[in-house]
C-alpha cells in the first residue's frame, strides 16, 4: 500500500450528481386516496373485536380503572424476584406481589361475572358466552391501556 490518497469515492459517480430520491415520483402521488372511516366500523375490527356486544364490554372495561390494571408489572416483578437467588428484597417482592397476584385473579373472575350480566342485559337479543365475553374483559383490562386494540372509546 501507497501512502497517497485515493481520492473521494464520489468523484467517479458523475451520473449521481443529484440524490436518488430526486427521480422517483413522490409515495403519496402513487397512493389510492385513502378511504374515510369511523372508528365504529366493524369490518376494519379483528373478528374477535366485532359485534356490538363486544363493543359494550370494552367501553366497559375502559371506563373504569381496575386493579388488573397492574397485572404486567406485578408479574413481572414476581417472575424476577422467583428466578433472582433468595435475598430480602426477593422476599418482600414476593411476600407483596404473590397475595396481589390472587386479588387480582379474584378480581378477573368478578370482571368476568359482572360485565357478562351486563352485556346479557344490555343485549338480549344477543346470545353472550359467559366464558369467552369473561375472557375478553380479562384480556382487554390486563393490558396498559396505551396499548389496548382497537383503542379505547371512552375516556378514562
Amino acid at each position: 500500500m501507497s501512502g497517497r490518497s485515493r481520492g473521494r469515492r464520489s468523484r467517479g459517480t458523475g451520473a449521481r450528481s443529484r440524490p436518488a430520491h430526486a427521480k422517483r415520483p413522490p409515495a403519496r402521488a402513487a397512493r389510492p386516496p385513502a378511504r374515510p372511516s369511523s372508528r365504529s366500523d366493524d369490518e376494519h375490527l379483528h373478528p374477535r373485536d366485532r359485534g356490538p356486544v363486544r363493543a359494550y364490554v370494552r367501553d366497559l372495561v375502559d371506563g373504569r380503572w381496575h386493579l388488573l390494571n397492574l397485572f404486567m408489572p406485578v408479574f413481572a416483578v414476581a417472575l424476577i424476584a422467583y428466578v433472582n437467588r433468595p435475598s430480602g428484597i426477593r422476599t418482600w417482592s414476593l411476600y407483596l406481589s404473590v397475595p396481589l397476584l390472587a386479588v387480582m385473579a379474584v378480581e378477573a373472575v368478578v370482571l368476568g361475572i359482572w360485565v357478562t350480566r351486563k352485556a346479557r342485559l344490555a343485549y338480549p337479543q344477543e346470545q353472550v358466552a359467559g366464558l369467552r365475553t369473561g375472557w375478553y374483559a380479562f384480556m382487554r383490562v390486563h393490558r396498559p391501556r396505551r396499548m389496548r386494540l382497537p383503542a379505547p372509546r371512552v375516556p378514562a
